[in-house]
């Protein structure tokens, strides 16, 4: 899941828009239209008591800092075993 987040090729909305296979499902869960790797890491509220271990190392929880440094990598791998996110 690690790498499907790292990569974009995970099971969101925004990656179904991307191969043109919008049937299978493009909104969140949480009613935001687009479910976006972005949206998961940061905004979406089903993940929020999960992001405690991402504010610890980005604490505006930046993609750039939790996908591309190691501290960010090993706290977002946290995460996803955490909340079970993508």
């Amino acid at each position: 899941r690690l790498t499907q987040c790292r990569s974009g090729h995970a099971h969101t909305g925004e990656y179904y828009r991307m191969i043109s296979k919008p049937e299978r499902g493009l909104a969140c869960c949480c009613g935001a239209a687009l479910q976006t790797r972005d949206h998961i890491l940061a905004e979406c509220p089903r993940y929020e008591r999960y992001r405690n271990v991402l504010r610890n190392v980005s604490p505006e929880l930046s993609t750039t800092q939790l996908l591309g440094t190691r501290e960010g990598i090993r706290a977002t791998s946290t995460f996803l075993r955490r909340s079970g996110a993508f």
